[in-house]
């Protein structure tokens, strides 16, 4: 830990059930906003190789008091009966570390993120509460486009292992990608909940996930999106969020950082340093006193 932070375990939320620690700055500085990560699926509030540890000390270093917490179930926080979905569930225990941070730290305005299901839920979570400022979201669910079909293609075709039979037309690749390249204009689509783990999806608000997501914009929301190589299969190429989103104006509120050499947890240190430098960057940038997006 570094010597401009501090730590320490807190518990809140009903009967106190949910955990976590809070990294605050040694040296505070009024008027910023508090930082919540969410879970990368079942994984603790460590994070995938202890992203969310080091992202957090280094948010705290720059001024930002940040919580890392367990959603009810996960790691350290205990399991309360509900007959909510799962993403229901993580929606109410982001809005109880809110609550938290407001009534222990005067907190007013809150930046959320998350890695894969925790990028979704932040997602979420912004949607519901006009208390989020910001949203730092890592490898959000998101669909291709046909030119990100035929990018995934071309890499497929490159194997050796599959040359032969693609050049002989035998590979089944070719059946599914034409079939896909028929397909309907793409959209823009964030994994609102958690299908794949058994929970009820929700809507996104007014239907459409762009219009939800110039709802945030139209709020004054600051947005980082970051894609890694680790969901090449479906973000392949930098642009492809403004091909799915053409129509929407970001209004200078999006930095988007596409880093296709690392792996999904942002593994090897160099790439880690990256993001760290990146997300410090952009956070200093937009949420300091005084600054200008």
């Amino acid at each position: 830990m570094s010597a401009l932070t501090r730590e320490r375990i807190v518990r809140f939320g009903p009967d106190q059930s949910l955990m976590g620690i809070l990294t605050t700055p040694r040296e505070p500085r009024a008027g910023l906003p508090h930082i919540v990560f969410i879970n990368a699926g079942i994984v603790h509030r460590v994070g995938p190789n202890r992203l969310y540890v080091d992202m957090a000390r280094a948010l705290a270093a720059l001024g930002f008091p940040v919580l890392r917490f367990d959603l009810s179930g996960l790691g350290d926080s205990q399991m309360v009966p509900t007959a909510a979905s799962l993403a229901d569930s993580a929606v109410s225990d982001v809005r109880a570390a809110f609550d938290f941070l407001s009534s222990t730290r005067q907190a007013t305005s809150f930046i959320v993120s998350g890695l894969c299901l925790g990028a979704n839920y932040s997602f979420l979570a912004a949607f519901s509460d006009e208390r989020v400022a910001g949203v730092l979201a890592l490898d959000p669910t998101v669909t291709r486009t046909r030119r990100g079909r035929l990018v995934h293609l071309g890499r497929r075709v490159i194997h050796l292992a599959t040359i032969r039979e693609v050049m002989l037309l035998r590979h089944p690749m070719w059946r599914r990608s034409l079939a896909r390249l028929r397909e309907v204009a793409p959209e823009f689509a964030l994994d609102w909940g958690a299908a794949r783990q058994g929970a009820e999806v929700p809507p996104p608000p007014q239907g459409s996930a762009e219009a939800a997501l110039k709802q945030l914009v139209e709020r004054g929301v600051q947005l980082m999106l970051v894609f890694t190589g680790g969901v090449n299969h479906v973000y392949n190429y930098r642009d492809q969020l403004f091909d799915l989103l053409p129509g929407l104006d970001f209004r200078g509120q999006l930095r988007l950082e596409y880093m296709p050499d690392t792996d999904h947890a942002v593994s090897d240190r160099a790439s880690r340093a990256g993001l760290l430098a990146a997300i410090s960057e952009w956070i200093t940038a937009t949420f300091s006193v005084g600054a200008t997006a």
